[in-house]
Protein backbone atom coordinates (compact mmCIF):
# COMPACT_ATOMS: atom_id res chain seq x y z
CA UNK A 1 0.00 0.00 0.00
CA UNK A 2 1.32 3.35 -0.55
CA UNK A 3 2.25 5.81 2.11
CA UNK A 4 0.39 9.13 2.28
CA UNK A 5 2.32 12.04 3.01
CA UNK A 6 0.59 14.78 5.89
CA UNK A 7 -0.19 16.69 2.52
CA UNK A 8 0.47 17.66 -0.87
CA UNK A 9 3.83 19.90 -1.35
CA UNK A 10 4.29 22.10 -4.03
CA UNK A 11 8.04 22.20 -4.30
CA UNK A 12 8.63 23.11 -7.48
CA UNK A 13 10.38 26.11 -7.91
CA UNK A 14 9.88 28.86 -9.92
CA UNK A 15 12.34 28.24 -11.94
CA UNK A 16 11.84 24.70 -12.61
CA UNK A 17 8.33 25.41 -13.00
CA UNK A 18 8.69 27.65 -16.04
CA UNK A 19 11.22 24.79 -17.45
CA UNK A 20 8.55 22.09 -17.15
CA UNK A 21 5.30 24.46 -18.28
CA UNK A 22 7.62 24.61 -21.63
CA UNK A 23 8.27 20.90 -22.26
CA UNK A 24 4.40 19.93 -20.57
CA UNK A 25 2.72 22.77 -23.61
CA UNK A 26 2.72 19.68 -26.28
CA UNK A 27 1.91 16.78 -24.01
CA UNK A 28 -1.69 16.11 -22.31
CA UNK A 29 -3.89 13.64 -21.73
CA UNK A 30 -7.05 13.66 -22.72
CA UNK A 31 -9.79 10.95 -21.48
CA UNK A 32 -6.63 9.22 -21.37
CA UNK A 33 -7.30 5.29 -21.01
CA UNK A 34 -6.04 4.63 -17.39
CA UNK A 35 -5.63 0.80 -16.65
CA UNK A 36 -5.08 -1.14 -13.53
CA UNK A 37 -2.95 -4.08 -14.46
CA UNK A 38 -2.71 -6.67 -11.56
CA UNK A 39 0.34 -9.11 -11.64
CA UNK A 40 0.54 -12.33 -10.18
CA UNK A 41 4.22 -12.96 -8.19
CA UNK A 42 6.64 -13.47 -10.65
CA UNK A 43 4.66 -12.69 -13.85
CA UNK A 44 5.95 -10.61 -16.23
CA UNK A 45 3.85 -7.38 -18.23
CA UNK A 46 4.97 -5.97 -21.55
CA UNK A 47 4.29 -2.62 -21.15
CA UNK A 48 2.20 -1.37 -24.29
CA UNK A 49 3.09 1.58 -25.83
CA UNK A 50 0.93 3.18 -27.93
CA UNK A 51 1.01 6.69 -27.33
CA UNK A 52 4.37 9.38 -27.73
CA UNK A 53 4.60 8.90 -23.88
CA UNK A 54 3.56 6.07 -21.49
CA UNK A 55 3.60 5.98 -17.83
CA UNK A 56 3.29 3.14 -15.85
CA UNK A 57 3.12 3.72 -12.05
CA UNK A 58 3.61 0.72 -9.21
CA UNK A 59 0.67 1.00 -6.86
CA UNK A 60 1.35 -2.19 -4.52
CA UNK A 61 3.94 -4.66 -4.43
CA UNK A 62 7.32 -4.03 -5.84
CA UNK A 63 8.59 -5.01 -9.83
CA UNK A 64 11.43 -5.04 -11.55
CA UNK A 65 11.84 -2.74 -14.52
CA UNK A 66 14.70 -1.56 -17.14
CA UNK A 67 17.33 -3.61 -14.71
CA UNK A 68 16.01 -1.64 -11.62
CA UNK A 69 13.94 -2.82 -8.47
CA UNK A 70 11.14 -0.41 -8.24
CA UNK A 71 8.79 -0.60 -5.10
CA UNK A 72 5.03 1.16 -5.01
CA UNK A 73 5.26 4.40 -5.75
CA UNK A 74 8.01 4.51 -8.18
CA UNK A 75 7.18 5.41 -12.01
CA UNK A 76 8.67 4.33 -14.99
CA UNK A 77 8.23 6.57 -18.01
CA UNK A 78 8.40 4.84 -21.71
CA UNK A 79 8.38 6.28 -24.96
CA UNK A 80 7.83 4.10 -28.68
CA UNK A 81 10.46 2.11 -29.28
CA UNK A 82 11.50 1.07 -26.24
CA UNK A 83 10.28 -2.53 -24.94
CA UNK A 84 10.01 -2.41 -21.80
CA UNK A 85 9.24 -5.47 -19.64
CA UNK A 86 7.90 -5.85 -15.99
CA UNK A 87 8.12 -8.46 -13.33
CA UNK A 88 6.32 -8.92 -10.57
CA UNK A 89 8.14 -9.35 -6.87
CA UNK A 90 7.34 -12.46 -4.62
CA UNK A 91 4.45 -10.66 -3.24
CA UNK A 92 2.86 -9.57 -7.04
CA UNK A 93 2.06 -6.13 -7.92
CA UNK A 94 -0.84 -3.95 -9.16
CA UNK A 95 0.36 -1.24 -12.17
CA UNK A 96 -1.40 1.90 -13.09
CA UNK A 97 -0.72 2.08 -16.90
CA UNK A 98 -1.45 5.26 -18.93
CA UNK A 99 -0.14 7.01 -22.60
CA UNK A 100 -0.23 10.99 -23.40
CA UNK A 101 -1.08 12.33 -26.65
CA UNK A 102 1.03 14.71 -28.15
CA UNK A 103 -0.11 18.18 -29.52
CA UNK A 104 2.08 20.25 -31.87
CA UNK A 105 5.32 20.19 -30.12
CA UNK A 106 5.41 17.77 -28.14
CA UNK A 107 8.43 16.19 -28.77
CA UNK A 108 10.07 19.03 -26.54
CA UNK A 109 9.24 16.95 -24.28
CA UNK A 110 10.37 13.19 -25.80
CA UNK A 111 13.24 14.51 -26.62
CA UNK A 112 14.73 15.47 -23.22
CA UNK A 113 13.76 11.98 -22.00
CA UNK A 114 15.71 8.73 -22.51
CA UNK A 115 13.44 5.97 -24.04
CA UNK A 116 12.75 4.67 -20.71
CA UNK A 117 13.24 6.49 -17.19
CA UNK A 118 12.60 5.32 -14.17
CA UNK A 119 12.18 7.39 -11.36
CA UNK A 120 12.02 5.76 -7.27
CA UNK A 121 9.38 6.36 -4.98
CA UNK A 122 11.43 9.62 -3.48
CA UNK A 123 8.84 12.21 -4.14
CA UNK A 124 6.14 12.11 -2.22
CA UNK A 125 3.86 14.24 -4.55
CA UNK A 126 4.14 11.11 -6.99
CA UNK A 127 3.45 8.66 -4.27
CA UNK A 128 0.21 10.32 -3.57
CA UNK A 129 -1.17 10.70 -6.55
CA UNK A 130 -0.84 7.44 -7.72
CA UNK A 131 -2.74 6.35 -5.00
CA UNK A 132 -5.56 8.63 -5.43
CA UNK A 133 -5.88 7.40 -9.31
CA UNK A 134 -5.72 4.31 -8.11
CA UNK A 135 -8.86 5.01 -5.56
CA UNK A 136 -10.54 6.72 -8.93
CA UNK A 137 -9.92 5.05 -11.76
CA UNK A 138 -13.34 4.83 -12.50
CA UNK A 139 -14.24 8.48 -11.74
CA UNK A 140 -14.87 11.57 -13.96
CA UNK A 141 -12.59 11.68 -16.85
CA UNK A 142 -11.76 15.25 -16.14
CA UNK A 143 -10.32 14.82 -13.02
CA UNK A 144 -8.82 11.92 -13.85
CA UNK A 145 -6.95 13.81 -16.69
CA UNK A 146 -5.61 16.88 -14.17
CA UNK A 147 -4.21 14.20 -11.66
CA UNK A 148 -2.51 12.30 -14.43
CA UNK A 149 -1.35 15.92 -15.87
CA UNK A 150 0.03 16.70 -12.18
CA UNK A 151 1.55 12.73 -12.04
CA UNK A 152 3.60 13.64 -15.29
CA UNK A 153 4.87 17.24 -13.91
CA UNK A 154 6.50 15.95 -10.56
CA UNK A 155 7.70 12.76 -12.25
CA UNK A 156 9.60 15.06 -14.77
CA UNK A 157 10.38 17.23 -11.86
CA UNK A 158 11.79 13.83 -9.58
CA UNK A 159 13.60 12.98 -12.68
CA UNK A 160 15.34 15.72 -14.07
CA UNK A 161 16.23 16.79 -10.12
CA UNK A 162 18.47 13.61 -10.31
CA UNK A 163 19.95 13.39 -13.67
CA UNK A 164 21.35 17.04 -14.08
CA UNK A 165 24.40 15.28 -16.48
CA UNK A 166 21.43 13.63 -18.97
CA UNK A 167 19.58 16.76 -19.50
CA UNK A 168 19.69 18.27 -22.96
CA UNK A 169 21.81 22.00 -23.13
CA UNK A 170 18.15 24.01 -24.51
CA UNK A 171 16.72 22.25 -20.68
CA UNK A 172 18.90 24.22 -18.81
CA UNK A 173 18.87 26.69 -20.78
CA UNK A 174 15.34 27.19 -20.57
CA UNK A 175 15.70 29.09 -17.33
CA UNK A 176 18.88 31.55 -18.30
CA UNK A 177 17.67 35.10 -18.53
CA UNK A 178 19.33 35.82 -21.54
CA UNK A 179 19.33 32.73 -23.82
CA UNK A 180 15.67 31.10 -22.21
CA UNK A 181 13.57 33.74 -24.10
CA UNK A 182 15.11 33.17 -27.02
CA UNK A 183 14.35 29.39 -27.06
CA UNK A 184 10.80 30.10 -26.25
CA UNK A 185 10.27 32.23 -29.14
CA UNK A 186 11.79 29.83 -31.58
CA UNK A 187 10.06 27.11 -29.40
CA UNK A 188 6.74 28.77 -30.15
CA UNK A 189 7.25 30.17 -33.57
CA UNK A 190 9.54 27.76 -35.13
CA UNK A 191 8.16 28.92 -38.96
CA UNK A 192 9.40 32.34 -38.53
CA UNK A 193 12.42 33.89 -40.36
CA UNK A 194 14.29 34.61 -36.95
CA UNK A 195 17.54 36.78 -37.18
CA UNK A 196 20.20 36.49 -34.20
CA UNK A 197 19.32 40.09 -33.86
CA UNK A 198 15.97 39.30 -33.08
CA UNK A 199 16.59 36.38 -30.72
CA UNK A 200 19.24 38.64 -28.77
CA UNK A 201 16.64 41.41 -28.12
CA UNK A 202 14.33 38.99 -26.32
CA UNK A 203 16.80 38.65 -23.86
CA UNK A 204 17.84 42.00 -23.56
CA UNK A 205 21.08 41.37 -25.05
CA UNK A 206 23.67 42.66 -27.92
CA UNK A 207 24.07 40.27 -30.85
CA UNK A 208 27.57 39.28 -30.01
CA UNK A 209 27.40 38.60 -26.45
CA UNK A 210 24.00 36.31 -26.87
CA UNK A 211 25.25 34.24 -29.75
CA UNK A 212 28.38 33.69 -27.39
CA UNK A 213 26.14 32.77 -24.22
CA UNK A 214 23.34 30.89 -26.35
CA UNK A 215 26.50 28.33 -27.84
CA UNK A 216 27.76 28.19 -24.48
CA UNK A 217 24.71 27.21 -23.03
CA UNK A 218 22.71 24.79 -25.93
CA UNK A 219 25.64 23.82 -27.72
CA UNK A 220 24.78 25.37 -30.97
CA UNK A 221 24.76 28.15 -32.68
CA UNK A 222 21.04 30.15 -32.54
CA UNK A 223 19.72 29.01 -36.33
CA UNK A 224 21.73 25.93 -36.47
CA UNK A 225 19.37 25.51 -33.16
CA UNK A 226 16.72 26.75 -34.88
CA UNK A 227 17.28 24.45 -38.25
CA UNK A 228 17.59 21.46 -36.01
CA UNK A 229 14.42 22.16 -33.69
CA UNK A 230 12.98 22.28 -37.25
CA UNK A 231 13.75 19.44 -38.81
CA UNK A 232 12.46 17.49 -35.09
CA UNK A 233 9.39 18.89 -35.49
CA UNK A 234 9.25 17.66 -38.96
CA UNK A 235 10.04 14.30 -38.12
CA UNK A 236 7.27 14.17 -35.64
CA UNK A 237 4.41 15.74 -38.08
CA UNK A 238 5.55 13.41 -40.95
CA UNK A 239 4.40 10.49 -38.42
CA UNK A 240 1.00 11.54 -39.42
CA UNK A 241 -0.13 10.63 -42.45
CA UNK A 242 -3.00 13.32 -43.01
CA UNK A 243 -0.67 16.11 -43.58
CA UNK A 244 0.70 16.29 -46.56
CA UNK A 245 4.76 17.05 -46.76
CA UNK A 246 3.97 20.54 -48.44
CA UNK A 247 1.87 21.19 -45.03
CA UNK A 248 4.84 20.28 -42.82
CA UNK A 249 7.00 22.55 -44.85
CA UNK A 250 5.10 25.44 -44.43
CA UNK A 251 4.72 24.57 -40.24
CA UNK A 252 8.29 24.53 -39.92
CA UNK A 253 9.22 27.70 -42.11
CA UNK A 254 9.98 26.73 -46.09
CA UNK A 255 8.05 27.78 -48.45
CA UNK A 256 7.59 24.59 -50.92
CA UNK A 257 7.92 20.65 -49.87
CA UNK A 258 11.23 21.06 -52.50
CA UNK A 259 13.33 23.12 -50.45
CA UNK A 260 12.48 21.81 -47.27
CA UNK A 261 13.25 17.49 -48.64
CA UNK A 262 16.63 19.00 -49.13
CA UNK A 263 17.15 20.26 -46.27
CA UNK A 264 15.87 17.31 -44.23
CA UNK A 265 17.94 15.42 -46.30
CA UNK A 266 20.35 17.32 -45.26
CA UNK A 267 20.00 17.10 -41.45
CA UNK A 268 18.52 13.79 -41.00
CA UNK A 269 20.50 12.11 -44.04
CA UNK A 270 17.05 10.54 -44.89
CA UNK A 271 14.31 11.71 -47.01
CA UNK A 272 10.86 12.88 -45.48
CA UNK A 273 9.22 10.10 -47.59
CA UNK A 274 11.57 7.96 -45.79
CA UNK A 275 10.83 8.84 -42.07
CA UNK A 276 6.98 8.80 -43.78
CA UNK A 277 7.36 5.13 -44.78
Amino acid sequence: MLARPRRMRARLCSEGVTVLETLLRGIRTHEGALRRTPLAPGEEYAVPVGSPLVLCGVVSGEVDVAGERLPAGGVAMIQPGATVTVRAGDAGAALLVCGYRSRGGGVRLTSALPPAAVVAPDDPDCVVLLELLDRGCDGPAVVTDRLLDWLLTCTLNAWFATHAPERPGWFAALADPVVGPALEALHADPARRWTVEELAARGGSGRAAFAKRFRELVGDAPLAYLRSWRMTLAAEYLADPDVTVGAVARRVGYSDAFTFSAAFKRERGVAPSTVRA
